[in-house]
């Protein structure tokens, strides 16, 4: 991706309502700081910025691979799949902002992440640990390898499932309140 990540947006994608970034990212920039899993004290209840001319340039900057993954349909809205696909310079994350379990072994879930691996695109999913501590990073195309070239929708399933289950019981940083900073 170019540094005009806008150039590559697809068409006619708006966010609408979707406030999955606002209130699920974790920000710590120089210049704004908001803790994950909390709304942004500029966020619009029915969807937008308060501040959005004078946004902060890392909201600025930022679109979820919604955005600007074409192949991605109207439903993997984050709001309306309960996963909020983001990139980075490894690949592709899946963060579920539902229950995990449950977004994350939906059949189009599944078929994603097996195109996805079958691909070669690198694939992992942050699991929410324990309140108030981060995320647990858990890569996917290892860990999934045997199960989606068994091509076994109930395999893959299950191996889903036991890494959603190994990731939440994982032991994580605590996440330090940038509340008044």
């Amino acid at each position: 991706m170019s540094k005009d990540k806008e150039s590559h947006l697809v068409s006619g994608r708006e966010c609408g309502e979707c406030t999955a970034c606002c209130v699920f990212l974790l920000i710590d920039d120089e210049g704004f700081k908001k803790p994950a899993d909390q709304a942004c004290s500029h966020m619009i209840e029915k969807g937008g910025c308060k501040i959005y001319s004078e946004r902060p340039s890392v909201c600025q900057n930022w679109y979820c691979a919604w955005r600007f993954m074409a192949q991605l349909g109207e439903e993997w809205r984050p709001d309306r799949s309960g996963i909020l696909l983001r990139s980075d310079e490894e690949g592709i994350i899946f963060q579920p902002i539902r229950e995990p379990k449950e977004v994350l072994t939906s059949e189009r879930a599944l078929e994603l992440i097996g195109g996805g691996i079958e691909q070669g695109i690198s694939l992992s999913m942050s699991i929410p640990t324990k309140k108030g501590f981060r995320s647990y990073s858990m890569p996917l195309n290892e860990n999934l390898d045997v199960a989606i070239r068994s091509r076994s929708l109930p395999s893959i399933r299950a191996k889903m499932i036991e890494l959603i289950e190994f990731s939440s019981a994982q032991s994580t940083t605590q996440i330090i309140s940038t509340e008044g900073q």
